[in-house]
């Protein structure tokens, strides 16, 4: 029997029907969209649709797609990818990723394909986005697709990871602690972490989220980590930092073989350090006598002559420094004492070329020599002359074997190359005494080679500089020097030079060096303002003698220390060249690097009004007019008990010195009664310096 409806239940089904119809027009039924990989700029991946964007500088695009729609969209539909706030909520104005109109109507179980690459925004970084599309469909009202939620989006540079102190590790004397700082340091959130038994069993540090760690001196690996959503761990490189904190002291910095041990001179001989890392510097000593071909943490010693007492300094950080316990090594056997280099030119117009060893091989031992693996001179015992060298004409490598009566069992060896030259090529290069008169240098040969058929370079040994001719040129002409270096004055400065090398009585091309710039850096080096004092809202120009071969270091004193000026911190612009801008007062100077010397220049007082900063002269006239007579200080360090000024001749002897400075300086209390004509000055106050400089006399 058919049931008929009552009025209160059709009106029900018609709510549920228009309610139904309504949803269906403003919802699709499908899932909501998903993000896919792009492999290029312009390639992507559609096969491969996920619910994270996990991108860096390399893959900063992705593209989207909503699969299988249950309608149809006409021409001129567009379609808006939408993303919500981090806690997946959308707002009234959400986060458009992407739009396109499509110019063909879209039919039903198609996709919906967002296939040009966009950029995922660098600031997101959350695992609760949520994503929709929304349709703009022309003559209709729009229409939104299912959400994805909870999916993991987040950016990171991977090309500029984090880093702390720039270092992998930082050693600690007793008491020392030390700030850890993470770079990049403007991420929103840090993680912090430590490993003290070095298992890579971090434990998180609560409470530090921080870019740095203050007052640190617990030990062990620390681990900061800038938090990524969940999907996206793992999936970017670059968000973590590592550093390792050691304890510096005698029971933990040493060398691991000690405290003896003996080798023949064919064993390997290995001495290695206890803590062994990149960042740490590494001084060995052999007999107290430091070997600077030893630079790491591990060193192979050489055949001969390795005998002796081995201590190593390890640097941890700039205050930290601690020398090991001496290791004795014990060499069982003997010792070649003296060989010849390695590889060496025979030249044509020289007499003789004669390889030749010294060793302590005791009585019995035999010398052999040998010419590319063929017996060149029999053996011989030590103790004949004529057994310890040989005569050479012919190129070829020559080994001389030590057959040692001693308790080790191989012999000892000493090679040498034997080259002919081709051709010659010449180096000079400007040879600095860091202490010579400011006003002279000199230039000479730095290298001269004899280049062999192949193109290989075997250097010229001192002897065989004798050889040669040599020619100096100075702008293209003679100067008449014949000798392999020779001086420069400041007139000099500018000036090209060049330098001829023949071989004697050969056929040989002239061998013409590099040209190199005369160049010579003042000791006394002297700085200059483009005013003494600050204007207001305004700058001041310091500005130090210009070179292209010099490298610059600016520093402010604070509190008695030298500070590196920064670019946009400290200072305005200019760190590591001639001309720095500074907009604070304070007292400032600059380093010169030029070869292998570092001068300081004098101290520069900048003050904050005009008129505030005093002038300290660098010239006096001590001639008895009555007029410049004596070095006069201004009154800020004039008689005052915590101002103590010592003055020095050009040869660093002390001319003067005292505290309470009585403007009486040279007339009165000069050693040298002012007759030299530089004198250089350093003032400090309570034991920190203030100003240096020169003076000038005049008579």
């Amino acid at each position: 029997m058919r049931k008929k409806l009552n009025l209160i239940s059709s009106i029900v089904c018609l709510t549920i029907f228009l309610f139904s119809s309504i949803k269906a027009n403003g919802q699709f039924t499908i899932q909501g969209p998903e993000f896919y990989p792009c492999n290029t700029p312009t390639t992507c991946n559609s096969d491969n649709s996920n619910k994270n964007a996990c991108v860096n500088q390399n893959s900063p695009n992705r593209a989207a797609i909503v699969r299988d729609i249950t309608r149809t969209f006409p021409i001129d539909t567009e379609f808006i990818l939408e993303l919500s706030d981090a806690d997946g909520t959308f707002s009234d104005t959400p986060l458009i990723l992407t739009r396109f109109t499509t110019p063909v109507a879209i039919s039903q179980n198609s996709d919906i394909d967002f296939n040009t690459p966009f950029p995922i925004p660098t600031n997101l970084s959350s695992d609760n986005y949520s994503m929709r599309v929304r349709a703009i469909i022309p003559g209709e009202d729009d229409i939104f697709s299912g959400e994805s939620t909870e999916m993991s989006i987040a950016y990171f540079d991977s090309s500029n990871p984090i880093t702390v102190n720039g270092v992998s590790a930082i050693g600690l004397c007793s008491g020392e602690t030390v700030t850890l700082t993470a770079t990049p340091s403007d991420f929103p959130e840090y993680q912090w972490a430590i490993d003290t038994d070095l298992t890579d069993n971090f434990v998180v540090i609560p409470g530090e989220t921080g870019p740095t760690l203050s007052d640190v001196n617990q030990t062990g690996r620390y681990r900061v980590r800038i938090p990524l959503p969940t999907l996206c761990d793992g999936l970017v490189d670059g968000n973590e930092g590592f550093i390792t904190l050691y304890d510096f002291d005698e029971t933990t910095v040493q060398i691991n073989e000690g405290p003896r041990v003996e080798y023949c001179p064919n064993d390997i001989k290995i001495l290695t350090a206890s803590i062994i890392d990149n960042d740490f510097t590494y001084e060995w000593f052999k007999d107290d006598v430091l070997q600077p071909q030893y630079a790491g943490g591990v060193i192979n010693l050489p055949q001969s002559n390795f005998g002796g007492t081995y201590t190593l300094t390890i640097t941890g950080s700039e205050t930290c420094s601690i020398p090991t316990a001496p290791v004795e090594v014990i060499n069982l056997g003997s010792d070649i004492l003296t060989r010849p280099p390695p590889e060496i030119m025979l030249l044509p117009t020289e007499p003789t070329l004669i390889l030749e060893i010294t060793t302590n091989a005791p009585p019995g031992s035999t010398v052999e020599w040998f010419r590319n693996g063929i017996s060149f001179q029999s053996a011989l015992p030590t103790d004949v002359p004529e057994a310890l060298s040989i005569e050479v004409t012919d190129t070829g490598v020559y080994t001389a074997s030590v057959f040692a009566n001693d308790s080790c069992p191989e012999p000892l060896e000493a090679t040498t190359e034997v080259f002919e030259p081709v051709r010659f090529r010449t180096e000079i290069a400007t040879l600095l005494d860091c202490d010579q008169d400011a006003d002279t240098g000199t230039i000479g040969l730095d290298n001269l080679f004899g280049v062999t058929s192949t193109g290989k370079e075997v250097p010229i040994t001192v002897d065989q500089l004798s050889l040669f001719d040599f020619e100096w040129f100075r702008a293209g002409v003679s100067t008449g020097d014949t000798e392999t270096t020779i001086s420069i004055t400041q007139d000099d400065a500018g000036q090209v030079y060049v330098l001829d090398a023949t071989l004697r009585n050969a056929t040989f091309e002239t061998a013409r060096s590099n040209e190199l710039i005369a160049e010579i850096i003042a000791q006394n080096l002297e700085i200059t303002a483009s005013s003494t004092s600050i204007p207001p809202g305004g700058t001041v120009l310091l500005t130090a003698p210009q070179s292209g071969s010099y490298t610059y270091e600016w520093f402010v004193i604070v509190n008695g220390e030298n500070q590196l000026l920064v670019d946009g911190d400290t200072i305005v612009r200019g760190q590591g060249t001639s001309e720095i801008e500074v907009s604070i007062p304070g007292q400032y100077f600059v380093i010169i690097s030029f070869a292998d010397c570092n001068i300081e220049s004098n101290i520069l007082t900048i003050g904050d009004i005009a008129g505030e900063t005093e002038i300290i002269p660098n010239i006096v006239t001590p001639n008895n007019d009555g007029i410049n007579d004596n070095w006069l200080l201004p009154e800020s360090l004039f008689n005052q008990q915590d101002v103590e000024v010592t003055i020095f001749d050009a040869r660093g002897q002390v001319d003067f010195i005292g505290a309470s400075y009585q403007n009486n300086w040279p007339i009165e209390n000069s050693r040298s009664s002012g007759q030299n004509p530089i004198y250089y000055y350093i003032i400090t106050r309570n034991n920190s310096v203030i100003r240096k400089g020169s003076i000038t006399v005049m008579r």
